[in-house]
């Protein structure tokens, strides 16, 4: 691939690392902004949900929204992206129950899929959906999802634009031009809030948030040809607007709440959690149909400094279920474990010796980030 190796995290000269004064997002994080009182925007985000949104109006606009697409011959009027988890479980049922839509719910198959997710998914078709399980071919997966390793330290990078390439070419083909995703990842967890015009996702704002600046049109297409690569390749900008694609978030029409995704979808279509906590943080709900995301969290922390328990702490804290103190607690306890248990399949996947595997793993931590004590990488910041 031509594109430039993703470097490790250089601190600009005079920069300090710092921590937000109520949740703990680090300044690494990417597209981070902090007010001048040391807040950072997830939480300023979350205080405007609370104080400064009208949810009434936003659910009135979507129900609006639906009566312009929502059909009356029995044809799908509306596709939900679902991995069978939590999130995707109660936007489909929403959706489905509560705004009267037919949806086409699709899900693409994680490279490395998990027991658990596999049972939440059949559970999810189970309690009354249509669906389609989309398989990309997966000595192309694989070989993609090996290069973004090595390139960008990113283990799932194909599957994280797959589930909207793949989703977006379908909603063309089979015209059904209303998605409606998840979460808007940005403005949740402290990134860059776009301005969408009437919610709508751009093409621009997946290749720059959601694939970090990487077009998989430009840069797949030196690994394999164009036709081996149909569920990768983003359509371009007039084949989105001859098609009227009108692609959109939930969390612009409703307060985002896992917990109560969770509890929803637990009850509706016996959505299943771990009777232990996952790898790496203290939750035990989210995130469970893929093996390579604890690898993903892993990664982050490599890169950037912070893993899948400080994520989580984080937005525990801003939705009052968790206090600064009891959050630092658990990032102590939990942040940056190692999944072991999926260590050989890794190695296997990504067709690695172990040596090189943790090579490459190494090669991503900053030296402004990180340091060797007594030969253990240690963080040279603590949480407080």
């Amino acid at each position: 691939m031509k594109q430039k190796k993703w470097d490790y995290y250089k601190l600009k000269e005079g920069e300090e690392i710092s921590i937000c004064k109520e949740c703990l997002t680090l300044s690494t994080r990417p597209r981070v902004k902090y007010d001048e009182n040391g807040v950072c925007n997830a939480c300023t985000w979350a205080k405007e949900k609370k104080h400064k949104i009208d949810w009434e109006e936003r659910w009135k606009r979507l129900e609006e929204i639906c009566d312009r697409f929502r059909r009356d011959d029995g044809y799908w009027d509306i596709i939900v992206p679902c991995s069978g988890g939590k999130d995707g479980t109660y936007v489909a049922w929403m959706m489905k129950h509560k705004l009267n839509m037919n949806p086409l719910c699709i899900t693409v198959k994680p490279n490395l899929q998990t027991e658990i997710g596999k049972e939440n998914l059949d559970n999810f078709i189970k309690g009354g959906f249509d669906h389609m399980l989309v398989n990309p071919n997966p000595e192309v997966y694989r070989k993609l999802s090996i290069e973004t390793f090595k390139e960008q330290g990113r283990p799932k990078q194909p599957f994280e634009m797959a589930i909207s390439t793949i989703i977006l070419q379908l909603a063309i083909k089979l015209k059904i031009p209303f998605i409606m995703y998840g979460e808007e990842g940005e403005s949740e967890y402290s990134g860059t809030v776009p301005d969408f015009e009437e919610f709508k996702i751009s093409r621009d704002y997946l290749i720059e948030c959601y694939y970090s600046g990487h077009n998989p049109n430009e840069e797949f297409l030196e690994l394999f040809d164009k036709k081996d690569l149909q569920m990768f390749l983003l359509p371009t900008e007039e084949e989105l607007r001859n098609a009227e694609l009108f692609p959109t978030h939930w969390s612009n029409f409703e307060d985002w709440n896992s917990l109560e995704h969770f509890e929803l979808a637990k009850e509706k279509c016996g959505t299943k959690s771990l009777s232990h906590h996952s790898i790496g943080t203290f939750t035990n709900y989210a995130q469970l149909d893929d093996k390579l995301q604890e690898l993903h969290a892993f990664m982050m922390q490599i890169k950037y400094g912070f893993g899948r328990a400080w994520s989580d702490a984080c937005i525990e804290i801003r939705a009052g279920r968790m206090t600064r103190e009891e959050g630092i607690e658990m990032v102590k306890k939990y942040d940056g474990e190692f999944p072991n248990e999926y260590l050989q399949d890794y190695l296997e996947f990504y067709e690695m010796t172990e040596e090189e595997f943790w090579s490459t793993i190494n090669s991503f931590r900053s030296p402004d980030l990180w340091e060797k004590v007594d030969d253990v990488w240690r963080l040279k910041f603590k949480v407080e």
